[in-house]
């Protein structure tokens, strides 16, 4: 073999090396992530007779945030919606 085709070979192994190595890294699961647990709170529903105190608790814009947004239905049923 000549020097220029070794040269080749050795950068063909180098860049499959790189590319197995970052395809198992990224496809592989970690071993760590298996143990971790995701915590969810539950709000249930609030009962009509709460005192005035919870009643200031939740209407209080500065420590809730109502993050449900309005849905726009105004274009169902629409046959050209991208232009005329």
């Amino acid at each position: 073999m000549k020097k220029k085709d070794l040269t080749y070979l050795l950068l063909a192994v180098g860049i499959l090396l790189v590319a197995g190595y970052l395809g198992y890294t990224q496809l592989a699961p970690k071993k760590t992530a298996a143990s971790k647990t995701v915590e969810v709170e539950k709000v249930g529903v609030i009962p009509q007779d709460m005192d005035s105190a919870g009643m200031k608790a939740i209407s209080n814009a500065d420590k809730v945030v109502d993050y449900n947004s309005p849905v726009d239905l105004s274009g169902l049923n629409n046959r050209s919606p991208f232009g005329p």
